[in-house]
């Protein structure tokens, strides 16, 4: 284990990138940071007050902020958010969208209560090995850093432009090139290990911040459409649209714009999509996302304007 090394170091790069203000999900990586920064001001956000996030956030900041601010939206809020994300980032993605939204409460609310610059606790998913899905490589650990290290290659974080769009500057230690360039180092072997009869990724992390975190250490993994309870909005757009309507529309995209769309909470994004730009085949590009049309790097396999996942690029 490499702890003394892991926490001077994140604890150097939390000063470098210090700010006053934290996104706080009461997840791992913005819990362990709670614990370096001990922030003036936290802030955590989610669609309606059960979202299991808020608990957690407000468990962290009990123990190590000066104030703590909770961002409860209900879906008339979420609709206003949600057409700020799609705007910022020309995409029809559910999941994209309902995480960033949740981002962007939490960016505007700490904007709004007098903060310039918020971190977050993006990039410790990728250099640990903390998605769910990558569970199923466990067994191969060859095979778990030969997909990090891929992940590497494309990680992409909402929380800045986001911030970008808000007027506040967010600030990202896990991300910094030099603690990045010590956690790429690690093995991969001291990434995922066995606690309580499981394997958990992240492994190094947890057994390193478990004296400052407590059992909190060990929280399992939520999507954050999960932990901030943005996935029941779909419930709400699956009560909009009748499957008539859904039948008709998802034909007229993909007869006339070739786009794909999957479910109904997809079809309403799209429409919103759809009043500011045009359909992404419009869109000047050498390779296409085979669902949608919309351009996707050479050799890709994520599409982020329509989210379709693994797909390979059509070259034109």
């Amino acid at each position: 284990m490499h702890c003394e090394q892991l926490v001077r170091l994140l604890t150097e790069s939390v000063e470098r990138n210090h700010a006053d203000a934290l996104l706080l999900s009461g997840g791992l990586d913005s819990s362990i940071l709670a614990s370096i920064l001990h922030p003036k001001y936290s802030v955590a956000a989610g669609f309606g007050a059960d979202a299991p996030d808020l608990a957690y956030a407000r468990q962290v900041a009990g123990k190590y902020s000066e104030r703590h601010a909770e961002v409860i939206f209900d879906q008339n809020r979420m609709a206003e958010l949600i057409e700020q994300v799609i705007q910022v980032f020309r995409t029809f993605d559910p999941i994209e969208i309902r995480n960033s939204a949740v981002a962007l409460a939490g960016i505007e609310q700490a904007k709004n209560d007098g903060h310039s610059a918020i971190m977050t606790g993006d990039g410790g998913d990728e250099l640990f090995a903390g998605y769910n899905y990558l569970s199923r490589y466990y067994s191969d650990l060859q095979k778990l850093d030969s997909e990090l290290r891929r992940l590497w290659q494309v990680m992409h974080f909402s929380s800045r432009k986001l911030g970008k769009r808000a007027g506040v500057k967010v600030k990202t230690p896990f991300l910094d090139d030099e603690f990045m360039s010590f956690a790429k180092s690690i093995s991969i072997s001291d990434k995922v290990g066995e606690h309580g009869g499981s394997k958990w990724g992240k492994f190094v992390l947890r057994k390193c911040f478990e004296p400052a975190l407590g059992g909190l250490a060990w929280r399992q993994k939520l999507a954050q459409e999960q932990g901030a309870a943005t996935g029941k909005y779909q419930n709400y757009i699956e009560e909009w649209i009748d499957d008539l309507t859904f039948a008709n529309k998802a034909r007229t995209a993909k007869e006339h714009d070739d786009v794909m769309i999957r479910s109904k909470e997809q079809l309403h994004y799209y429409a919103i999509f759809r009043s500011y730009f045009p359909s992404p085949k419009e869109e000047d590009c050498e390779s296409r996302c085979p669902e949608c049309s919309g351009c996707m790097a050479q050799g890709g396999r994520f599409c982020r304007t329509c989210g379709a996942f693994p797909v390979t690029p059509k070259s034109l």
